[in-house]
């Protein structure tokens, strides 16, 4: 399973805001710079334009043109008028002269017309201290640019120094100034907002377009992740479409169903095994009471070919049952088989326990009366039917002692000694120890092995043998007509080695199938039922397998498999055996 990395995706994130950020402060310290240069180049272009009219004006006074040669005052009165003609010639707002304390000596404009010239606190400590200083004023409700120098006493004049005006001053008109640099800070602001804004938006654009990378990545990761679990899942699953049509199927449902691949999408849920049809489409008509497990959504078991399946079915959108739904397909054939043989082990071991401590409190007392029937037996020679009773006495004595065997065989696990065991020779022994019961019932014994060797302990497989072949003369006893003959034969199967036991004899139901394996279980009249369950018990302990084929009117067969092939070699023709 693929798991998306967060961190990387953080790291991402981080780096993204971090570029957004980076380009939000390079914007805004660009548009600063910019708006300060422009700020600066807009005061120098004021100081350099008040600055040559300051100088024209002291030109002026300097050539003494304007200064009175004799009488009352410093100035004549064409002074003012110069003053004002500079005034109307562009962007000048005032020319005057102050004192030192900042007083109206003479200007260009009556103060009452003018209104107050507010100077900042530390312009008139600056005139006095370096005799220059230019700057931002209040001329009435205008802002102007100011430049100020002291003024040099011009020739001719006799008065103290301290006495004369000192300062002249220029103003500017700042109006257009400020409109100009007002539009160029509305046009830089708006460019950067819209640089920003387009920053901004290509950064969203980016981020969306990271997030649906990363999530197609993860749909990507996630489809191939489901396409390799459902591919892998043992269990079968199946989508239903409306129509009742498959529109996907993974492996295993083509296993399970036994259909070839790639053939179950596209076909009709009416062409699918009978047993997974009629749950399927009462579902799709929304439930039957015939299956309320069905109807409720809930596992329910069917049995196909022999398999035994448990099916759900599931609208893919919950509550949606006329939406496409989706069949889960489970087979527990072998799960049914493990339970079974966990039931058959329980029941042994219960069985073991009690043969356990039953088999030596029969067995002394039977030893007992065994041989006081056999002592009967001799001394009621020719005395019938006394001796008939003695001698039954013995035989069943005899049997009561092999069932107690069996239980005891049945019950205690045994560790296989596997080795080559020669089939031929085998039944060819088997055949001599029921040659007399052949010979009594007409019973033909035939052989025809594939493989002669089969890897097995040789006494279990006898003894399995054996009472396959026992089992088979007893069915056969009972044949009112037809061939009587056992079959005994061989064949080599994937890992290992089949031997086979049939007869033509009345065959089994499918009830006496299932419950022939049993401990206890007989249709004989004086049958054990412990014949089958040992041999069952003998394959489990080989780790093989042992099955039954078998019709009514059809005879049976038994089926036991042997895992491991070493050494396997033909055997001799055919044989049979007649006695």
């Amino acid at each position: 399973m693929e798991i998306a990395d967060k961190n990387a995706e953080r790291s991402t994130i981080i780096i993204a805001v971090l570029t957004l950020v980076t380009i939000g402060l390079s914007l805004i310290v660009t548009t600063g710079q910019t708006l300060r240069q422009q700020e600066e180049a807009g005061t120098q272009y004021l100081t350099m334009t008040s600055r040559s009219v300051l100088q024209a004006v002291e030109s002026s006074l300097r050539r003494g043109l304007f200064v009175r040669p004799t009488g009352p005052g410093l100035f004549s009165p064409g002074t003012a008028e110069f003053f004002r003609e500079l005034e109307q010639t562009g962007d000048v707002l005032f020319v005057g002269v102050i004192d030192r304390n900042g007083g109206r000596v003479l200007s260009s404009r009556p103060a009452q017309e003018a209104g107050p010239l507010a100077f900042p606190p530390e312009a008139l400590q600056q005139l006095a201290q370096k005799g220059e200083w230019y700057g931002r004023a209040t001329f009435g409700a205008r802002q102007t640019y100011v430049y100020g120098k002291r003024i040099v006493p011009g020739r001719g004049l006799t008065q103290d120094e301290d006495e004369l005006p000192t300062f002249l001053v220029v103003g500017l008109d700042m109006t257009k100034h400020l409109g100009v640099y007002n539009r160029f800070r509305q046009n830089a602001l708006f460019q950067a907002a819209y640089i920003l804004a387009a920053a901004v938006f290509i950064w969203t654009l980016a981020m969306s377009f990271l997030k649906r990378r990363e999530q197609a990545g993860r749909a990507a990761v996630l489809e191939r992740f489901q396409a390799r679990l459902l591919d892998n899942l043992p269990d079968g699953l199946i989508t239903v479409s409306r129509s009742d049509t498959i529109s996907a199927a993974n492996p295993a449902a083509h296993g399970i169903l036994g259909i070839a691949p790639g053939r179950l999408a596209g076909m009709s849920i009416a062409e699918l095994p009978e047993g997974i049809v009629a749950p399927v489409a009462r579902v799709a008509e929304g439930g039957s009471s015939a299956e309320p497990e069905a109807a409720a959504g809930r596992w329910f078991t069917r049995s196909v070919g022999g398999a035994h399946l448990e099916v759900l079915t599931l609208p893919i959108r919950q509550g949606d049952d006329d939406h496409d739904r989706l069949v889960i397909i489970r087979d527990r054939t072998q799960i049914r088989e493990l339970e079974k043989n966990l039931s058959e082990a329980e029941k042994l071991a219960a069985l073991g326990t009690l043969a356990a401590g039953v088999a030596h409190e029969i067995r002394n007392p039977l030893s007992a009366l065994r041989g006081f029937a056999q002592y009967f037996a001799k001394k009621l020679v020719g005395r019938q039917p006394d001796e008939t009773y003695a001698q039954t006495m013995v035989r069943e004595a005899d049997r009561l002692n092999r069932v107690i065997t069996d239980l005891l065989y049945l019950s205690r696990p045994r560790a296989m000694d596997a080795r080559a065991v020669s089939l031929g020779q085998l039944v060819a022994d088997i055949g001599n120890l029921v040659r007399f019961d052949l010979e009594k019932r007409n019973i033909a014994l035939k052989v025809s092995l594939g493989p002669d060797i089969v890897w097995a302990d040789e006494d279990a497989l006898k003894q399995a043998v054996l009472n396959l072949v026992l089992n088979s003369i007893d069915a056969l006893e009972g044949l009112a007509t037809g061939e009587r003959e056992i079959h005994v034969s061989s064949a080599q199967g994937d890992g290992g080695t089949w031997v086979f036991v049939g007869d033509s004899g009345p065959g089994m139901s499918a009830l006496q199938r299932e419950q022939a394996f049993e401990p206890f279980f007989t249709t004989k009249k004086k049958g054990t039922g412990l014949g089958l369950a040992l041999v069952h018990k003998t394959m489990r302990e080989h780790d093989g397998r042992a099955q039954i084929d078998s019709e009514m009117g059809r005879g049976t067969t038994v089926s036991l498999f042997f895992p491991g092939n070493e050494g396997v070699v033909p055997c001799s023709p055919d044989v049979e055996v007649r006695k």
